[in-house]
């Protein structure tokens, strides 16, 4: 049993890594978190996600101020949720006609920007920016203290660190340096996203979007694949001020390779390839003006195995898991890693658990769910892009409840 509260260092200040921190605070843990961005606003890109099985568990986690300012970072504050409300309306993208309702009991609508300014208004004293990490150092064997040294030529030392790097995770990088480091790389999925999202000042705009559903609708069994969504619905009882956000999903390969990766040219290019794509998908497409975020990423994925943890230094979310959008539990299970993350921390300062096998119990169940979360994510992109084989997916069979 541990005689003090450990120091816990986390990097990376996304939401996997706010979110630990906030329930690791709770829990009475020393926490600092290092980021290599220059700030909190130093990425403007935003998108929505969906909180659903996984919400109890984030509200758990949050400290008592946070979940207070929870519905500040809801898309769509003024809608009452109902189980209708509460699904992925999935229609079909070559008629147009809907085709089923994922279930996603509970569900809330959020952006990550706004979710995790929330998150990280009590910890910034704590959170120190520009900090790229190149190596871990281990003292006496893993007996003593962990030493993180950065770029800067500033070093760290810390009883525990937990890798939320996201998906280029330079922590899972250290982890398995020296051994088999291809291991660690996460690999091009094979399927190409662009995002972006639209302000348009005219209600007229954002009404197709809201009568097909208030929160958010998907196409399936298209070319390509594509979603909208209410991103920003501040003012109730004026829609011209609201904002749409719309993706698109489709095989390497089945278009031509994009120019470019953001801006003008890249919305040019999903433009000329979006005429095939059903309205009110396409219409929102059309109508994003050069001057609006628009990105194009080929989404990559990392089926965990299990690494070394020295009983001092594991991962979170999308550095332990990244995954693509199609199955929507990513966040969820990044949700979940925070938890278990936090009792296992718990069960050896409080428990009298042996520090090692507290930390590799939980890494064995990241690997497990995380890996197999990842294989289906592959597998639902492949069946949504076919009519045929969408009645396979488990979106379709089980909504979108938890299947790993």
């Amino acid at each position: 049993m541990e005689t003090q509260s450990p120091t816990v260092a986390i990097v990376g200040a996304g939401l996997t890594g706010l979110l630990t921190a906030h329930g690791l605070k709770k829990a009475g843990f020393k926490v600092v978190l290092f980021d290599r961005e220059a700030g909190l606003d130093a990425r403007t890109r935003d998108w929505p996600l969906s909180v659903h099985w996984a919400l109890p568990t984030l509200k758990a986690l949050l400290s008592d101020s946070a979940l207070a300012k929870f519905p500040q970072a809801l898309c769509t504050p003024h809608v009452e949720y109902t189980p209708e409300i509460e699904t992925m309306l999935c229609i079909n993208g070559q008629s147009g006609e809907v085709m089923f309702r994922s279930q996603m009991p509970g569900m809330r609508r959020v952006t990550r920007q706004r979710l995790r300014r929330i998150m990280a208004t009590e910890f910034a004293p704590a959170i120190h920016w520009n900090k790229q990490l190149e190596k871990i150092e281990f003292n006496g064997g893993g007996d003593g203290p962990v030493r993180l040294i950065f770029a800067d030529g500033t070093t760290v030392e810390a009883d525990y660190v937990l890798g939320a790097d996201g998906a280029s995770s330079k922590v899972r990088e250290l982890l398995f340096a020296g051994g088999d480091e291809e291991v660690a790389q996460a690999k091009p999925s094979g399927f190409m996203c662009a995002t972006g999202y639209v302000t348009h000042h005219d209600a007229a705009k954002v009404e197709p979007v809201i009568k097909l559903h208030p929160i958010a609708a998907v196409t399936v069994g298209a070319t390509s694949n594509c979603g909208v969504a209410v991103m920003y619905a501040d003012d109730p009882d004026d829609m011209a001020k609201w904002t749409i956000a719309w993706i698109k999903i489709w095989r390497r390969g089945k278009l031509p390779e994009p120019p470019a990766h953001k801006g003008p040219e890249a919305l040019a290019f999903i433009k000329a390839t979006s005429q095939d794509v059903i309205d009110p998908f396409r219409s929102q497409i059309e109508w994003t003006r050069d001057s609006d975020p628009c990105y194009i990423d080929e989404m990559r994925t990392w089926e965990p195995v299990m690494w070394e943890t020295h009983g001092r230094v594991t991962l979170a979310g999308d550095a332990a898991h990244p995954q693509l959008v199609t199955r929507g539990q990513g966040f969820q299970h990044a949700v979940l890693d925070a938890e278990q993350y936090v009792k296992a921390l718990v069960s050896v300062r409080d428990g009298g658990v042996d520090r090692q096998e507290a930390l590799k119990t939980y890494t064995a169940d990241v690997v497990e769910r995380g890996a197999k979360a990842v294989r289906q994510s592959l597998t639902e992109a492949e069946l949504t892009m076919d009519l045929e084989s969408v009645g396979k997916t488990l979106m379709a069979k089980q909504g979108h409840a938890r299947s790993a």
